[in-house]
């Protein structure tokens, strides 16, 4: 498909593999007369719209500056195949697993550019929350979703809706998220732009969700002192949504029982280090993100 669709458009030569998609998706890089080209090939023809649509958006609204997402160079659809410009560069967790300390700093930046095109304060409701975790509750007690300690986990998420009542109304945001927010998918090129990746999510959500899973990368991808690098990320994403810390300490407890009800009965090693790093945030009596 990325060959037809580099004949069709005449932009590159003959295309080789780059690295896979995350299954939904196969990435192919090729050579174009403006410079090295990206192209994304889908097999759901529905989906590869939904993320061409998006992708277009998200690069016009950040379209200059420090912090940007690639443009649309073509798409074709009987193809379902999009080209992009390839950065040259290297992606955020690369760096981090190489030792580099200003992955935080960077990646608060970019989300809080790429949050600040559609946040909007709002007082905050947690029925979503409670209703979420009432259902997990009953679905793990019943042994219809096996994960590890199920006890343990209804008897933490039943803490957490206890903090519901005293959260309800006070000061958060609203804001279009990532929804897939992991240092791979930022990248930074050889002149210090920052890059967004695999965008696909047009739906509103709590903005902090893509801070934690920031978090959950900064905290699991190396050695290095994850308390303070969340609190460099914390810093440089800045108080932009106003989030009350009470809503924030409810919301972090949420998103490490998300963390946990995800988390098979047999986990893999970054799994298992994922839920670790859940737990301890769970155990917190203050806000991290």
């Amino acid at each position: 498909m990325a060959v037809k669709a580099l004949a069709r458009h005449g932009v590159g030569s003959e295309p080789r593999a780059a690295r896979p998609g995350g299954g939904a998706a196969h990435l192919f890089a090729a050579d174009g007369a403006d410079g090295p080209i990206l192209i994304k090939v889908w097999a759901d023809a529905d989906r590869a719209a939904r993320q061409v649509r998006r992708q277009r958006q998200v690069a016009r609204a950040l379209s200059a500056g420090a912090c940007r997402a690639p443009g649309v160079l073509f798409y074709d659809e009987a193809c379902r195949a999009m080209g992009m410009p390839r950065i040259d560069g290297m992606d955020l967790a690369a760096l981090w697993r190489e030792g580099h300390a200003d992955v935080p700093d960077l990646a608060g930046r970019w989300l809080r550019a790429y949050h600040g095109v559609t946040l909007r304060p709002c007082p905050f409701d947690p029925t979503g929350q409670v209703n979420w975790l009432s259902r997990l509750i009953e679905a793990v007690l019943t042994r219809q979703r096996n994960i590890p300690g199920p006890d343990g986990f209804a008897k933490a998420a039943r803490g957490v809706q206890a903090m519901a009542g005293g959260v309800t109304g006070r000061a958060s945001a609203r804001a279009v998220t990532h929804r897939d927010m992991t240092l791979s998918n930022l990248m930074l090129d050889r002149d210090g732009t920052i890059w967004g990746l695999d965008f696909e999510n047009k739906r509103e959500d709590e903005p902090l969700r893509d801070v934690f899973t920031l978090t959950l990368d900064l905290m699991t991808h190396n050695g290095q002192d994850g308390d303070g690098a969340v609190a460099r990320l914390v810093q440089s994403y800045g108080a932009a949504d106003g989030t009350d810390p009470a809503v924030r300490l409810f919301l972090q407890g949420c998103f490490c029982l998300w963390v946990w009800a995800n988390t098979p009965m047999t986990p893999s090693a970054r799994q298992l280090r994922r839920l670790g790093v859940a737990d301890n945030l769970l155990q917190r009596t203050t806000p991290v993100i």
